[in-house]
Formats: structure tokens, sequence, C-alpha cells
């Protein structure tokens, strides 16, 4: 028990340090604004089941991610972008924690004990919080984490409960809770993740007849309990159709969208699916080697669980990649799969006194690459006129010491390499945060400037209307983060402006010769262009 206390705590420090240095320099970029506004509004109105935007429904996805942002404002007594964006990280944090803990208690069951055993239960939460893919997605205030975090206690609380424990109809229960949950977060694709593991596993085991199973059937009935449970109540004050609606448009347009060749998504999706998931989805090479394989099949659980989590894995990928409109975090959820699999090929090779002779050469080629390519960035700042903060330098001379130190120790043990790759993920991200956040800050700050410039136009009026647009980031900063509007309304209709006030618009055809417009202040906000008129 103590044992496991220090892992997590190692794990939760850990990834509070990889995840919020910077966290809030940036400002709201790609659906944060909308994420935030609708939670932040849910507190104000107290509307709860039924996401809303100045008074009007929001259909596009259900409430349960807005809904638990806006607990968190609620409980820290805090909506900056820190907090919005620590929420993420910790949901981050909290997926590494629990696959963690089902790694352990297998690792528990098995009859063979290993005097590493500290070591390794560190191995799935460290790969979690390091791979790229999720620091992305753990540093911005969307869905992503969240959901993330419910797929992953979906699936491995099913593979532990059902697989290891033979607790089939609590496997399934809950499994189906999470299930649902993820439903009521990111809509029915939640099924998905969940049925290209499953299927895949009960088909290569033989197994296929326990999908017509009692307890499956459990499942189902759980899921769709979970999502009655919010939707009837939704149901009799807008009925379900409007969301039903939303949620296949969007999903038809995202199949359909196509910004790119077959052929060009190959390459981007592959490339970014590479760079995404490094370094751990190159472990996925070692399956290879028949002696691995035929470790994990002496060992019954571990075996399950390789079989599970790669099924999960590749099967979420190729999924993904036979659209050309997807996007790699649109497979963010499957994750879990290449973390247990990395896990498992470590396992085996921790067993191994060395690596081989040809990986010790590649690898001390890449340390020496990236010494020089260090030198060559630091060389490139030296012409350039932007300031760098003091952290940024700090950053790389720690990256440059954990170079050498490895160049000279000799990176020749499957540990070694572990903690090397953590510790450069690690690093890595604090050298891009460090450098490319302070200068965001300085010169790519368009919706912060941009919602001074209104506030100084507007001065005391402290009032804003919206003609038929919703700038989610600027109104952010307008009204919640810094306070300089005390009140926003959202016009539909614009023949009729209401008298001395100010509107925010982006067409000016929409004005009506009505209108007693005083002045019309044009804006350019991050390169597109607004009106903000005044009226008598």
């Amino acid at each position: 028990m103590k044992g496991t206390l220090y892992i997590f705590i190692i794990l939760i420090i850990f990834g509070l340090l990889l995840y919020l240095p910077f966290i809030s320099g940036k400002e709201f970029q790609g659906e944060e604004g909308r994420r935030v506004l609708i939670a932040l509004q849910m507190l104000e109105t107290k509307e709860y089941l039924l996401p809303q935007l100045f008074g009007e429904p929001y259909f596009q996805k259900p409430p349960l991610f807005n809904l638990a942002l806006a607990g968190f404002f609620k409980l820290t007594g805090d909506h900056s972008e820190f907090t919005a964006r620590a929420f993420s990280a910790l949901s981050m944090i909290v997926s590494s924690l629990f696959l963690t803990s089902i790694w352990m208690k297998i690792l528990n069951s098995l009859a063979e004990r290993r005097k590493e055993f500290f070591i390794l239960s560190l191995l799935p939460g460290l790969i979690f919080l390091t791979t790229p893919e999720v620091i992305d997605k753990a540093l911005r205030a969307e869905i992503d984490a969240f959901y993330t975090l419910l797929i992953t206690l979906s699936l491995f609380s099913w593979f532990y409960l059902h697989e290891i424990k033979n607790k089939k109809y609590l496997a399934f229960g809950i499994s189906g809770f999470f299930l649902g949950l993820g439903i009521l977060t990111k809509t029915f694709q939640a099924l998905l993740f969940f049925y290209l593991a499953f299927l895949p596993y009960l088909f290569f085991q033989k197994r296929l007849r326990e999908f017509s199973g009692l307890p499956h059937f459990f499942g189902i009935l759980t899921i769709f309990s979970v999502f009655f449970f919010w939707a009837i109540p939704v149901s009799q004050k807008v009925g379900l159709k409007p969301f039903i609606s939303a949620w296949l448009s969007e999903y038809l347009s995202s199949a359909r969208a196509q910004e790119m060749g077959f052929l060009q998504h190959l390459e981007s999706f592959t490339l970014q699916a590479l760079l995404g998931f490094s370094p751990w989805i190159f472990t996925l090479l070692a399956l290879r080697k028949e002696p691995l394989r035929n470790f994990f099949k002496e060992r019954e659980p571990l075996n399950k669980l390789l079989l599970f989590s790669l099924f999960l894995f590749v099967f979420g990928y190729f999924f993904h990649f036979l659209f050309p409109g997807a996007r790699l975090r649109y497979m963010l959820p499957s994750i879990s799969g290449l973390v247990m699999t990395a896990t498992l090929v470590f396992y085996y090779y921790l067993q191994r006194d060395k690596l081989s002779q040809t990986l010790q050469t590649l690898l001390k080629l890449f340390l020496w690459l990236n010494i020089i390519l260090l030198f060559a960035f630091i060389i490139y700042l030296l012409y350039r006129t932007f300031e760098v903060s003091p952290f940024f330098y700090l950053f790389v001379i720690f990256f440059l010491f954990l170079n050498l130190f490895f160049l000279l120790k000799k990176l020749n043990s499957s540990v070694s390499l572990f903690f090397y790759l953590v510790l450069y993920v690690f690093f890595a991200k604090q050298i891009y945060v460090s450098f490319y956040y302070p200068l965001h800050q300085k010169e790519m700050n368009y919706f912060r400037n941009s919602a001074f410039e209104i506030a100084e136009l507007i001065k005391d009026k402290k009032e804003l209307y919206l003609c038929q647009v919703i700038p989610h980031h600027l109104i952010y900063y307008l009204k919640y983060r810094y306070q300089l509007i005390e009140k926003v309304e959202y016009l539909k209709d614009c023949t009729s402006l209401p008298e001395k006030s100010y509107i925010l618009l982006k067409d000016k055809n929409l004005l009506s010769e009505k209108n007693n417009i005083i002045k019309i202040y044009p804006l350019e906000i991050r390169g597109k262009n607004y009106f903000l008129i005044k009226t008598e």
C-alpha cells in the first residue's frame, strides 16, 4: 500500500511539473473559448442539463464536459486560462494513475515477483504522461483529455474485472457506466473505441458467443440508462431531435471532410501518428520478435493484456485512417492501448541486461545529433531580435547535460533507455513552451489585445451587443477574464439595433438604413475583419 502511494505521488508530481509550467501563457485557441464560455454560462444561468450560449441552446455536443469544467471553476473559485487548462492536465494525470493501478494489480496477480517492481510499476504512468499527443491535449481547455479519461476508465476497468477477476456483470456494469458518461461528453462515438477493441479481442480468442451473453446486454442497459438519465429531462425541455440531428450532421461532415487526397492523407496522418505517439510507438516493432511473443504466451494475463491493448490502438488507428477528414486527436482515446503495449515491451526487455550493439550505436548517433542541433538552435537565436525567457536557457542546459550524461555513461540498458526517453520528452516539452509561449504572449496576443481595444472604445458603457456573431475567445476576455464589460447580449435580428449602444458584427450588409449609426470602428482580430457599431 505504501509503495503504491509513493508511485502515485511520483506520477502526480511528475505530471504537474510536465504540464503546468507556462500553461496560461498562450491565449485561448481552437474550441477552448467556446467550451469555457458554455461552462461559465452554466454557472450564471444555473442551467446544467442544456448547454447554452447567450440563451441559445448548443446542440453540437452533450453537456458533461462543460458541466465538469463548470464544477472545477466553482471548486477553485477561478476561471482563468490556467484553471481551465489545468482541468485537462489533471484528467490526463488521473488517466495515468488509473492505468498504473490496473498494471500493478495485474503484476501482483502473477506468480513471479520481480525485484524491479517499483520501476516496473512506473512504466504505464510515465509512458502515458510523456506521449506528445497526450501532452498537447493536456495543455488545452478542450474535451479531449476528459473524454480520454472516461474511455480509458471504461476500457481497462472492463479488461481487469472481466479478464483478470472474472466478474463479468460488474465489468460490463462499470464499463457501461463510463461509456454512458463518454456519450454525454462526445456523443455515441464513445462506443466505437470499446467495440474496436472488444470485438477483435473476442474474435481472436474464439469467444464471439460472449457478444450475445447476458453480461454484455447488462452493460448495454447500463450505457443507455446513463444516457437517458440526461436525455429524458432534456427531451421534455427541447426534445432530443435537435441534438441527434446536430450529432449526425457532425459525423457526416467529419467523414466527408476532405482537405487533401487519400495519398496525401496517408502521408500526413501517418507522419502525425509517428510524431504524436513518439517515442513509444516504435516499441511496436519489437512485437515482430518471436521470443517476446512466446514470453507473453507463457503468461496468460499479460498475453491477454497485450492482445486487448494492441487491438485497441491498431484498430483505432486504421478506422480513423480510412477517413481523409479525420484528425489524429479523434483517435486519442485509444492511446491507452499503445501505452499498455509499450509497457509490456519494456517489461520484457527489462529482464535483458544489455541492449543490442546495433541499437547502442544508433542511440549514440541520436545523442550526438541532439547535441549538434541544440547548438545550432542556440546560434540561430543569437541572430534573432526577440527576447527569450531565462527558463528557456535553463532547460536547454538541462537538456544538454541529459544527452552528455547518457553519452558518457553509455546508453546500454533498457532501464537507462526508458528513463532517457522520459526525460528527453520532459525537457523537450519545457524547451518548447518556455520558448514559444512567451513569444506567443508577446507577438500573437490577438484576442487579449482586441478585448482591451474594444473596452477602450466603449469606455464606460460596459455593455456590448453581438450581431449574429459570437467570437468566443474575445467574449471570454472581455467579460470574464478581465471583466472589461458587464453585459453581453446576442441579437438574432440586426435590422433594429438598440439605441445608444455598441454592436459587434462581421458583415455590414446586415445593417438596415433605419439604424441610427453614429460611428463604425473597423477592427481586425486575428486576421478577421469585424466592425464595432455605435448607435444614437
